[in-house]
């Protein structure tokens, strides 16, 4: 149900409480926090910043944290969570727990349940905002509802629908790490800072790549850069240096040490081990991704290691679909993290933004962060930062008449999109009608579609289908699908782990079947 919505409309519930505020709103904190304290503890505020983004997609509208510089919420969340984590160490907590422990509980669970209690009642009585997860929630239980056999609906009920809005809270905490990361290391890799900038001139301003080298090396800001509509999902995609920085920081520093274990359904050959049936077995996130014989020079810090373009220049770089070494810091299998791809886009627009307006440094006495797991509470181990992370901000300087016509230029590029969604709609529903779905196509023939030029097509399990329409809004970005044109993806893409939503989705561009006599070619 939730992963569902998470696949199908959480982009547009991001643009309901447009996300880009929110990434305005986490920079104006850092810059209030610098200016006021000499110094920013990104930390502190990427968990307020995570705690917004989580009420907005949640029920479309923030819990004003970063305005506020406070979320009641998040904090008895905290503390529920240490009193239950306390409780499962001990089989007789009831009688060993004093009576302020439990009354704290009660009171922090209560406070976190009426907040979704009443964002329940006020969607349910209409007072809807477009695209939030408790409102497609409240919707299928509508639909489910029937006056005779159940009155009530049977998905999700409502005790489910607010318990999985305190589940998605709770997963504030690894945005926040995860966005805390990538500020951390822009200021200690001022080279890989400078990259990052060089695209953004690139891909937000869209400079040709000498221009943007040479706004980049002079530490011009992008202009418009504090523009919401500057930051759109598509231009988010094609920052492809950006997120294989990402992807390093999430490497070496993965916010979950390892996952909870599993329990073996039956007996298994692993490694020359014999795994017996209903053996619980756990894998270690942080020992994989800095394994020396998987990983060439593992303890060193290069994002380009997640390229898989022909080169390394900018322009080129295409971030890898599938990593074979072994990279998941997001768990694995159909227990992965649900909310992986907003959590990423989110932190990527929130850096885009951060490091397009100010270069990002280490000032006197603010030490590199030192992030282990000696602070968690939890028993898995999260990695976080000791004494915070701590940066201090110098504002880019300004290219004055570009910035005068950054908003003009974003307004065309706004209307002009609009206008080729509307045309490629219309595309669509004129095209519908006219596939036949169960015409056989030779592999021969689908090989031939591998590329934005030519059209891209893939096999999966027997049936073809035509990827074109769907290049500007896959999640994965564009890339991968054009890479993946012209073969059988059977197997990667049951490996990607998609949701049930992108399967169904997927039905909508299947143009035949694949001719089995050709399946080898």
């Amino acid at each position: 149900m939730l992963s569902d919505f998470l696949f199908s409309e959480a982009h547009n519930a991001l643009m309901s409480y447009p996300l880009q505020k929110i990434a305005a709103d986490f920079l104006a904190r850092l810059e209030t926090d610098f200016y006021e304290n000499k110094g920013a503890e990104a930390y502190s505020i990427a968990e307020l910043a995570a705690a917004d983004i989580s009420a907005a997609l949640s029920f479309g509208r923030t819990y004003r944290a970063l305005q506020t510089g406070m979320c009641p919420q998040l904090e008895a969340l905290k503390k529920c969570d240490k009193i239950f984590l306390n409780r499962a160490m001990d089989k007789n907590w009831r009688q060993n727990e004093p009576a302020h422990v439990t009354k704290e509980f009660n009171d922090n669970r209560k406070l976190i349940a009426d907040t979704f209690m009443n964002a329940y009642e006020r969607i349910s009585n209409g007072n809807k905002v477009d695209h939030n997860i408790l409102a497609h929630m409240i919707e299928r239980n509508l639909l489910s509802r029937d006056p005779v056999s159940c009155p009530m609906g049977k998905e999700p009920t409502q005790v489910e629908a607010i318990s999985n809005m305190i589940g998605f809270l709770a997963g504030v905490g690894n945005t926040a790490r995860m966005m805390t990361l990538g500020i951390e290391m822009a200021a200690r890799y001022p080279e890989c800072q400078l990259l990052i900038l060089e695209e953004l001139h690139m891909v937000i301003d869209g400079k040709s790549p000498a221009e943007a080298a040479k706004a980049a090396a002079a530490g011009l800001a992008i202009p418009g850069s504090r523009i919401a509509e500057s930051y759109t999902y598509d231009k988010i995609m094609k920052l492809n240096y950006l997120r294989c920085f990402l992807m390093e920081c999430l490497r070496l520093h993965t916010p979950s040490t390892s996952v909870a274990p599993r329990a073996a359904s039956q007996p298994a050959e692993l490694g020359g081990y014999t795994i017996p049936a209903e053996t619980k077995v756990m894998c270690n996130i942080y020992g994989a991704h800095r394994h020396p014989k998987c990983w060439k020079d593992a303890l060193t810090f290069n994002p380009m290691r997640f390229n898989e373009g022909k080169s390394d220049r900018l322009e080129d770089i295409q971030v890898r679909g599938f990593v074979e070494e072994g990279f998941f810091p997001f768990g694995y299998g159909g227990h992965s993290c649900i909310g992986k791809a907003i959590a990423m886009e989110c932190t990527t627009i929130c850096w885009a933004m951060t490091i397009g307006t100010h270069r990002l440094f280490k000032g006197p006495g603010q030490p590199l962060a030192d992030f282990n797991t000696l602070k968690s509470d939890q028993i898995l181990g999260f990695t976080e930062a000791q004494n915070g992370v701590w940066v201090s901000l110098e504002p880019r300087k300004r290219d004055l008449v570009a910035e005068a016509n950054a908003p003009q230029r974003i307004l065309n590029e706004s209307e002009e999109k609009l206008k080729e969604y509307q045309r490629r709609l219309q595309d669509e529903k004129n095209k519908k009608g006219d596939v036949n779905r169960s015409r056989k196509i030779t592999m021969a023939e689908v090989a031939e579609h591998n590329s934005k030029e030519k059209g891209v097509w893939f096999v999966i399990d027997g049936k073809v289908y035509d990827a074109t329409p769907w290049l500007k809004d896959h999640p994965g970005g564009a890339d991968v699908l054009v890479r993946s044109g012209g073969k059988d993806v059977s197997r990667v893409f049951k490996l990607t782990n998609h949701s049930s939503f992108a399967v169904a989705e997927a039905s909508n561009y299947q143009i035949g079947v694949l001719d089995e006599s050709t399946a080898k070619l």
